[in-house]
């Protein structure tokens, strides 16, 4: 039987995705990383894939970043957060998409 598929999100919990908006009067409620993360675990939790999947939230400013120097990389180049690795290797940058995760996991080795 082979290992779980490491997937880890890389955020601020309690901050929302982007660089926000430009409108004076407010946006009206956005959503923070947290929830993003906590809407993306439900959905692999659920889905077909959920027992051959392992999901984690790591918070970029209390968690600490040493093992993930490619991370740290992002984040210097500009990729926005939310950033997703799968297996040790970045796949998404600014958002969370299940679907997309579920799409990149179901293709052929």
């Amino acid at each position: 039987m082979s290992s779980k598929t490491k997937i880890e999100v890389f955020g601020v919990r309690n901050q929302a995705a982007g660089g926000g908006c430009s409108c004076s009067g407010g946006c009206g409620p956005t959503v923070t990383m947290g929830e993003m993360y906590e809407e993306f675990e439900s959905f692999m939790k659920n889905s077909d894939l959920k027992d051959q999947v392992e999901v984690r939230f790591i918070d970029v400013f209390y968690d600490d970043l040493d093992e993930y120097k490619y991370i740290i990389d992002a984040m210097n180049k500009g990729f926005g957060l939310p950033l997703t690795s799968v297996n040790g290797e970045l796949r998404f940058f600014g958002g969370i998409s299940g679907t997309m995760v579920m799409e990149l996991l179901q293709q052929p080795a």
